[in-house]
């Protein structure tokens, strides 16, 4: 069985191949409406021919621009709404927040918009001293007021499947702004009155306290949380934007009166989606979707020369003066403008690694220490990657009027029902249908480890010592099948012509666009499924980064390849985003009540205990439920590489940040 789905596996890839090589460049997408006509199977190219060897010593082109070619684009600018690593990455070079990291070191933080802080003994009241003479980009003066603003009006904002379940639980106990206001008045939200929307606003004021003239911002939180700081570096949190401005352009201007209108938008419903004014050294030009996104140098930062933000770091104007991410789909495109010189970062699936090895020069450890070579690329290797990627399940699809990711959302072979996955057996099948050697050979060139659940090795909960409870066995596969009940009859679907192993399926499972390490672990789990039973068909499709967030959060997707990278370093911004039925991935996957409750009340245990001896049997046995209920199909957590120019200088890698390479681009410089 195992040959036969690797000969399965490895005729689909070379189908795409030779597809591939007939197939025109596409034009990049515009963002599309929620729910997409069903897509042909991409033909997705994979390994091009070999470009022409480049010289060594490239000649360096644009000595003031540094250009990335990477895949995906924001769903917004809107650093309140954002809540995935391509806009992310970007508002941190807009915008600032009262601390950012101290360069590598996750752990310890350096003051930006803010001089210094303090926290009262319980640790639950921070209080911090604001910077004097800081402008915004459009011109406006930072006070302490425009940082208060900032964070009420995220609270406010509260998107859902948003950032806000964290900020929320840290100043109210609460998930939602929404649970907030409701209280205990039994109402539905809809349904409150003027009054009790105006005390939630007051409440949310009364977290987040400006004194203009002391020049400070208390935080007042529910209780200690060790992970604040942390926080505090993401844009959701931390990015600055002048209150006065905002309320010029038509946003929120911070009366309670009026904030119900400004809650829970869509992306592109803010003022802020597709322009930006921050204080951090880069400024927005522009943002054209599908294409690229143009920043350019703010030459009136307000930090001096002389004044590094960490000792022998950065000061003064950025270095690099502009700024050009392009979205760039295809592999071998970035391939070629790497060897070209016309990028100086360009993103690598895993499996391509291999392809840049003859040319790396300098190479680096995550630690810093570099071994001079004779090639032109600048690589970090073996980077610990505070990332997973499980295929994630969805419980209980939106059908309603009609979803062709789930085909006609019948058990007749042609679909599959709204609650498919709610079957436990249905999901064990598709855990060990999938062939998790060949993922890690093939997928991951070998650089990462099976996933054992949700949270990731070296944490605490991590069952350390123990194997994954899934490993690729087409002999379980199609036992569990044969145990499933899909049509709910009482019969084993072994037994029962009418079921899900007589009557097969099809459903569309999604990846994003360009990310070829994840269509190959999709192929690879289509390769198994299609194996155990030829009547049974997938087909993967690739979406674009914001098409697919927006289907995923329509409940549309049967399946999504997707990771998470953590917010903070603790497991509870592992199981709670996973499993919690208000978590950003949790809410995806519409688990059944009876398993909402369990994982939701032993992830609010865990949480409210403060001593590693008393969570860590709980998020141990989190960790062990979530493989035992096959909740998903946990797939891998990578080790990473950065492949650079030799000509950029500064760079280091910090495992929290967003995209490594374009995260802080103040940092870095070029030159021969």
């Amino acid at each position: 069985m195992r040959s036969k789905l690797f000969l399965a596996l490895s005729l689909l890839i070379v189908a795409s191949m030779v597809l591939a090589a007939c197939a025109p460049s596409a034009a990049p997408e515009e963002p599309a409406p929620a729910e997409p006509a069903a897509p042909e199977e991409p033909a997705e190219p994979a390994a091009p021919a070999e470009p022409e060897e480049p010289a060594m010593g490239l000649e360096m082109k644009n000595p003031d621009t540094y250009v990335v070619a990477t895949i995906g684009e924001p769903e917004t600018l809107d650093p309140s709404w954002t809540y995935e690593t391509a806009g992310s990455a970007i508002e941190n070079n807009v915008y600032e927040g009262m601390v950012w990291f101290n360069r590598e070191d996750t752990g310890s933080f350096v003051g930006v918009l803010a001089t210094d802080w303090s926290t009262n003994e319980a640790g639950d009241v921070w209080t911090f001293n604001i910077r004097e003479g800081v402008t915004f980009h459009e011109g406006g003066t930072l006070e302490p007021h425009d940082v208060a603003y900032s964070v009420q009006r995220a609270l406010l904002q509260d998107r859902i499947d948003g950032p806000h379940w964290m900020t929320l639980e840290a100043f109210f106990g609460l998930y939602t702004v929404e649970d907030l206001a409701i209280g205990d008045s039994g109402k539905e939200f809809a349904d409150l009155s003027d009054d009790e929307l105006v005390t939630a606003c007051e409440a949310v004021k009364a977290a987040v306290v400006a004194d203009d003239e002391a020049g400070t911002v208390t935080y007042n939180l529910y209780a200690p949380t060790p992970w604040f700081l942390a926080m505090m570096v993401n844009p959701f949190l931390g990015g600055a934007l002048d209150m006065e401005w905002m309320a010029e352009n038509g946003d929120w201007d911070g009366s309670c009166d009026t904030w119900v209108e400004f809650h829970d938008p869509a992306a592109e419903d803010t003022i802020l989606f597709n322009q930006a004014n921050g204080t951090g050294p880069y400024k927005l030009d522009h943002w054209t979707p599908g294409e690229e996104t143009v920043l350019v140098a703010n030459e009136n930062y307000w930090r001096a020369e002389g004044d590094p933000i960490w000792e022998g770091g950065p000061s003064g104007l950025a270095s690099i003066k502009t700024v050009i991410i392009k979205n760039v789909d295809e592999w071998g495109t970035r391939q070629a403008m790497l060897a070209a010189g016309d990028a100086d970062y360009i993103y690598v699936p895993s499996q391509y690694r291999p392809q840049l090895e003859p040319d790396y020069g300098t190479v680096c450890q995550a630690d810093g220490t570099c071994e001079a070579g004779a090639g032109y690329i600048q690589a970090w290797v073996n980077l610990p990657q505070l990332a997973m990627t499980p295929a994630q399940l969805n419980w209980n699809i939106n059908v309603e009027g009609g979803n062709p990711f789930a085909g006609s959302g019948e058990l007749d072979g042609n679909g599959i029902p709204f609650d498919f996955f709610s079957d436990i057996h249905v999901r064990k099948a598709f855990n060990y249908c999938f062939d998790y050697d060949a993922m890690i050979n093939d997928a991951l060139n070998g650089e990462g480890i099976q996933a054992q659940g949700p949270i990731i090795a070296g944490m605490m909960g991590y069952r350390e010592g123990e194997a994954p409870l899934y490993s690729f066995d087409l002999d379980k596969c199609e036992e569990e099948f044969k145990l499933a009940d899909v049509d709910k009859d009482g019969i084993p679907a072994g037994e029962d012509e009418d079921d899900v192993w007589e009557m097969g399926f099809y459903f569309q499972m999604a990846y994003n666009t360009g990310n070829d390490t994840r269509r190959l672990s999709s192929e690879i789990l289509k390769a198994g499924l299609e194996t155990v039973n030829p009547n049974f068909a997938v087909t993967v499709v690739g979406m674009p980064w914001p098409v697919l967030l927006n289907s995923r959060r329509a409940a549309k997707l049967p399946i999504y390849v997707g990771g998470w990278l953590e917010d903070f370093h603790d497991p509870h911004n592992w199981v709670q985003p996973f499993l919690h039925s208000q978590g950003g991935y949790g809410r995806v996957i519409n688990m059944t009540p009876e398993y909402a409750d369990k994982y939701d009340a032993m992830i609010e245990e865990a949480a409210a205990l403060t001593t590693v001896e008393e969570r860590r049997p709980i998020y141990e046995a989190i960790q062990l439920a979530a493989q035992e209920d096959a909740v998903n199909v946990w797939l891998y957590q990578p080790v990473g590489r950065v492949h650079l120019q030799e000509w950029i200088h500064g760079f280091y890698f910090n495992p929290a940040y967003f995209q490594a390479p374009y995260t802080y681009i103040y940092a870095l410089s070029k030159g021969e």
